[in-house]
């Protein structure tokens, strides 16, 4: 269990190695007649196992029956996990303890590594920040720090030794540091989400409604601040009026005409980005200062024409050669390296992620080409999973349907995605929604949150952290539709449940 906990940090093979192992265990020990007693009655048991038996049921409609028996090989984990833990002894409170040890330290060697990665230490390029999280996805990664951070509070508050309570409180800021560097939105939002709400719930329950009262103000206050700045952040690309930037002009001082697209209408930092244009300037003056070329693609795989007169406009410059004659060295390395305005280049971390995710929703309402864009690209994946689902509305396609469902679907719909970037839901309820209908969906809600109310006396403090970013993860990412993401939920889940279940309840 402690090879699982800190293995499914760092890949495929490290999460399986040690699954196999805990299953050639069980099989070893025998006893069986014991294991089934455990699990015979265990009403919790059962229902963890049930959403695998939804996938079993899922293949007797399914038309893509190899698809499927995939899909059941990756999820295996549903249904093995809970019953390795569920028919064994319970772990001891101080096993329990150092499993959770192993799995905050496999977090921090792993953020290490990738920090390396980032920080150029090894012979990986990087051109996109999210590229650094060479184990898993970024996004994935992410959560999965939420949850150490949350962990390693908990056991800084009930630590009595100093020296752990000292280690706790600098892994908690080396953590943090990390997924700011490293842009991780999503695992950041998840935190102070969960983190918010499970200190206005604690204070409810043990401190006077006045304590909880200003708390509630105190967060309350900060979140509007944050929303505040986050809306303002929405206006960055719309024009100013009155920039002399913005005045169109008529030829270059070396009498070329300057090309006048009025109709795009984006600005950086308040000034067009496509006035005053002349290209043969541009592409003479930039292949005499870079050896990409002017008609191809910057480091990050944008069009370097378009990164070029982006980076000029946010300097409030025509873009024509004595501009960019202006720009010094570094500006041309920022520039190839696909830095589209000056002020990037200064800014790190979330900061920089807002930005571009406010640049991509301004060019989606334009009605371009989202493939690449995160959050635009997710609202593709879940209009067309709604298409879907309309289309099977009660049982939905079946367990091994999913993909080739949703290749029709773009065609129908005509969509704008490129043919690479038409994936599936990145949602998991709507995954569940299109693979077994609004039926499966209604049995995936139960899923989740009948143990969690059957045994909220019973679970340990930490499953509340671990099931509302769960929750929340649902909402972005189809989490148990891979290997990572559904190892990590159900060992989670069940390793909860498991300890949970086998304490008498209180009344």
């Amino acid at each position: 269990m402690v090879g699982l906990a800190a293995g499914m940090m760092f890949g495929t093979v490290p999460t399986s190695i040690p699954q196999i192992m805990m299953a050639a265990n069980w099989l070893l020990e025998g006893d069986f007649r014991s294991k089934w007693e455990r699990i015979r009655s265990n009403k919790i048991f059962w229902l963890l196992i049930s959403f695998y038996g939804l996938h079993l049921l899922g293949m007797a409609y399914t038309s893509q029956l190899q698809s499927g028996l995939d899909d059941l090989r990756n999820k295996l984990p549903l249904l093995i996990l809970p019953l390795l833990l569920f028919s064994t002894e319970p772990l001891s409170p101080k096993e329990f303890r150092a499993l959770f040890f192993f799995f905050f330290g496999a977090v921090l060697v792993s953020s290490f590594c990738c920090f390396a990665v980032y920080a150029g230490y090894t012979k990986k390029t990087v051109l996109d920040v999210r590229q650094a999280s060479i184990f898993m996805s970024h996004i994935r990664f992410s959560l999965f720090i939420a949850f150490a951070i949350c962990g390693m509070l908990y056991f800084l508050y009930r630590e009595a030794s100093l020296a752990l309570r000292v280690l706790f409180a600098l892994g908690c800021a080396w953590l943090l540091f990390f997924m700011y560097t490293l842009e991780m939105a999503t695992g950041f939002v998840c935190l102070l989400l969960v983190v918010s709400l499970l200190l206005l719930v604690y204070s409810l329950l043990r401190f006077r409604r006045a304590v909880s009262l200003a708390l509630f103000i105190v967060l309350a206050g900060l979140f509007s601040v944050a929303l505040y700045y986050g809306a303002n952040g929405l206006h960055m690309y719309e024009p100013v009026a009155g920039r002399p930037a913005n005045e169109l002009r008529h030829a270059t001082a070396g009498g070329r005409l300057y090309l006048q697209d009025t109709l795009f209408g984006l600005a950086e930092n308040g000034n067009l980005i496509t006035v005053n244009i002349n290209d043969t300037e541009l592409k003479k003056e930039w292949e005499q200062k870079s050896p990409l070329p002017y008609e191809g693609k910057d480091r990050k795989g944008n069009q370097l024409r378009f990164t070029i007169i982006r980076y000029l406009a946010s300097k409030g410059l025509n873009k024509d050669s004595a501009a960019l004659n202006a720009l010094s060295e570094t500006e041309i390395h920022n520039i190839e390296r696909g830095v589209s305005n000056l002020r990037y280049a200064r800014q790190t971390g979330l900061v920089t992620r807002w930005h571009e995710l406010i640049w991509e929703y301004h060019k989606y309402r334009r009605g371009e080409n989202p493939s690449g864009h995160t959050l635009m690209m997710r609202l593709e994946f879940w209009k067309t999973a709604c298409y879907i689902i309309r289309g099977h509305p009660l049982f939905g396609v079946g367990t091994g349907d999913i993909q080739a469902s949703f290749n029709a679907a773009y065609v129908s719909l005509d969509s704008r995605l490129d043919p690479e970037w038409r994936l599936r839901c990145h949602n998991q309820y709507l995954a569940v929604g299109v693979a077994f209908g609004i039926c499966g969906l209604a049995f995936f809600l139960v899923y989740l949150f009948l143990p969690a109310i059957r045994l909220r006396r019973s679970v340990h403090p930490l499953y509340w952290p671990f099931f509302l970013i769960a929750l929340l993860s649902f909402l972005t990412e189809d989490t148990l539709e891979t290997q990572s993401g559904v190892t990590f939920f159900i060992f989670f889940q069940a390793l909860f449940l498991w300890l949970a279940s086998a304490r008498p309840q209180r009344s």
